[in-house]
Order: C-alpha cells, then sequence, then structure tokens
C-alpha cells in the first residue's frame, strides 16, 4: 500500500475532520479552516523540489526564457503578433521579471501557486454552503495536477473560475478580459469561454442525459479532428511530454474497454440527474453550476478519444462539476440523504488517496520517499 507524503496526508486528515466539523458541528462555514488548508497547500507545492511531471521542463525553460526571449517578444505575444515563443505570454513574462531579479525558480512556483489558490479558495468561499467540502473535492486530486503540476493551466483554471463572479453579474466585458489574462497562462482556457452563455441555457433532467447521451454516441467518431490543426495549438508539447508521462492509461480508460474516469463521470452523471431539482430550488444560481459541469461532461466525452484534451480542455467545467455541484447537492439534499451523500463522497476521497497514491502520486514524486520541499532539504 502506497502512501503520499506525511504533508499531504496530515492535510487530508486535516480537511476530512474539517468538512465533518463544518457540516455537523459548527453547521455554517467559516474561513478558518479554508485558510489554514489554503496556506499549507501553498507551501506544499509552491517550494516543492523536482515534484509534478512537468516540474523539470519548466525548471529547465526558466532561464531560457529570459535568454532568449526579450520584453519586446512578449509584448508582441500579448497582441497577439506572431513570435517563436510557444509558451504563453503572461507566463514568459513573470519567469523574465524574476530571473532578471535574480530569484530561484521556486520563485515561480510559488507566486503562480499562490495566486491560482487564492482565486480558487475566494471563489469557493464565496459560492459554497460547504466551502470545505468543496477544497477537499480540489484537493483529491485536482491540486496534484494543476497546482502541483501543470502550473499554466492551474493559473488558467483559477482566473476562469474566477470570472464566475461576471457571469453572474453578466458582466461581459470583465469576464472577456478574465479570459484575455487566463490565455496569457494557458490557451485551453479559451475553451471556457463559451461559459458565459452556457449557463443561460434552459436545462431539466431530460435535457442533461440527452446532453451526455449524445456525446458518448459522437465519442468514437472523434468529430473533434473537423477542426484540424487548430485544436492542436492548445496545447504546447514540450510541456505535454511531461504531461504524458503523468497519465495512467488503465486510470483514463483508454487502454481498456472501461477505465476509473468513466466511473466517476457516470456517478456525478447520477448525482447531476437525481438531485437537480434539489439544487435548483435550494441553491442560488445552482442551474449556472450546473450547467458548465454539464457542458464538462459533453466535452470530455466528445475528447475522449485524446487522452490529453479530453482532461485539458474541459478542465475548468469539471472544476465546477466536482468543486461546486457536489458540495451544492450535499447542501441542497434533505437530512437522512445528506448524510449519506457526505459520507459517499468522503469515502470516494479515501479511495482517490490510495489510487493517486499508488499511480499518479509515485510518478508525480509526492510520495513518502520522493517529495522533497525546499523549505526543509537538507
Amino acid at each position: 500500500m502506497v502512501f503520499l507524503h506525511p504533508v499531504f496526508t496530515f492535510l487530508f486528515v486535516f480537511m476530512a475532520v474539517s468538512s465533518y466539523l463544518e457540516l455537523y458541528v459548527l453547521k455554517k462555514k467559516t474561513p478558518f479552516f479554508l485558510i489554514i488548508a489554503g496556506v499549507l497547500m501553498i507551501i506544499f507545492s509552491g517550494f516543492r523540489y523536482f515534484v509534478g511531471a512537468d516540474y523539470p521542463i519548466y525548471r529547465n525553460l526558466y532561464s531560457g526564457f529570459s535568454l532568449y526571449t526579450t520584453y519586446n517578444d512578449v509584448l508582441d505575444k500579448a497582441l497577439f503578433i506572431p513570435t517563436s515563443e510557444q509558451i504563453e505570454w503572461i507566463y514568459v513574462f513573470l519567469n523574465k521579471i524574476l530571473f532578471d531579479l535574480g530569484s530561484p525558480f521556486y520563485m515561480v512556483t510559488f507566486v503562480m501557486v499562490l495566486m491560482s489558490i487564492s482565486l480558487k479558495f475566494t471563489t469557493i468561499y464565496q459560492n459554497l454552503a460547504y466551502p470545505v467540502l468543496g477544497a477537499f473535492m480540489y484537493f483529491m486530486p485536482l491540486y496534484f495536477f494543476e497546482d502541483s503540476g501543470q502550473i499554466r493551466q492551474g493559473m488558467g483554471v483559477a482566473i476562469c473560475v474566477f470570472s464566475y463572479r461576471y457571469i453572474k453579474a453578466r458582466n461581459l466585458p470583465m469576464f472577456l478580459l478574465m479570459m484575455y489574462i487566463a490565455l496569457g497562462f494557458h490557451k485551453t482556457a479559451v475553451a471556457f469561454l463559451p461559459a458565459y452563455w452556457v449557463v443561460k441555457i434552459p436545462m431539466n433532467k431530460a435535457r442533461i442525459i440527452a446532453v451526455i447521451v449524445i456525446a458518448i454516441l459522437l465519442s468514437p467518431f472523434e468529430v473533434y479532428r473537423i477542426f484540424g490543426s487548430l485544436i492542436d495549438t492548445v496545447g504546447s508539447q514540450d510541456v505535454s511530454d511531461g504531461f504524458s508521462g503523468y497519465v495512467n492509461d488503465s486510470q483514463f480508460g483508454q487502454s481498456v474497454a472501461f477505465g476509473l474516469a468513466d466511473i466517476i463521470k457516470i456517478f456525478f452523471i447520477y448525482i447531476l440527474y437525481k438531485f437537480d431539482e434539489d439544487g435548483c430550488r435550494e441553491v442560488e444560481y445552482y442551474e449556472y453550476m450546473r450547467n458548465l459541469a454539464v457542458f464538462g461532461l459533453f466535452l470530455f466525452y466528445i475528447f475522449r478519444g485524446n487522452r490529453i484534451f479530453a482532461i485539458r480542455l474541459p478542465g475548468a467545467y469539471m472544476f465546477f462539476m466536482s468543486v461546486f455541484v457536489v458540495p451544492s447537492i450535499v447542501y441542497a439534499a434533505k437530512t437522512r440523504v445528506q448524510r449519506v451523500l457526505h459520507t459517499t463522497f468522503m469515502v470516494y476521497l479515501f479511495l482517490m488517496y490510495f489510487n493517486f497514491s499508488s499511480n499518479n502520486g509515485k510518478a508525480g514524486n509526492f510520495t513518502t520517499s520522493k517529495y522533497r520541499n525546499h523549505l526543509w532539504l537538507n
């Protein structure tokens, strides 16, 4: 049996206990638990050392950005003027500033995760009755993929999540500004652009199932190929190679007829269908969260033939599925059902801990024998 490093195991237990206290003892949300969890996550991923599948690539690129890229190149990229630089301009700009200041590479990871976790947790607290449960759903395992691995996409997702306030306020100029900034960190943020309009599509149980069934039926035909090379521009090959070594095919469901990801998605689809009316009745803006989740599931199955894009393109939408919709449904359910749901998700997270530890945890150096942090390196 493989365990994550004690710092992550402690955080896992802390969030499990905090979630229980939030739901059954305090019976209200409090920022205390969320702040502690957020600070620990920032420390554990911000100061990590050769941890995360993409870490070596980003570390090697750090000096290269400053040595071979000028500030004029960054400006051209920001204005959509073609350049030889493939990495997004804000990330390059941040690297150049820190490198020119003489900062070590861990300042890049620290600043990135500080911004990402702050934006995500602020939005979680503002929109959920049970924010610790939402943060817990994020921690296992999104945190390890996004803010401890694919830091550019993690930041892009964070800005997409933060833009939710402008979606609710129907403030299109600010939403578009957030999308522009998100694109400055990762191209896959473009997939979140339809979100502003997706949330207003009338949906019900029948339409939820219809949308997902259509996506599943279309999946074998790889209809996304009609976009040709355009779809390939959302990823950068140098970093995608690192990501490829991070994903276990049997988990994703590509090397076998039916994978773990499919089981999880079916479970989420069931609760979306079962508790749709409860969520709409009890949770403000639940319809918006649900629509984003359904669209994320649609993208997942449409792109299922491409193991990278099926995870990366729906990333921000699936964040709303697990981090926003799940806690909202737990809140909306009646007392007895609420306990069953909360217990079910605790079991899910417990099983995910061991599944992640033995697969991605080992590959990403998050386990006891492999994880290292600059704050306590010998």
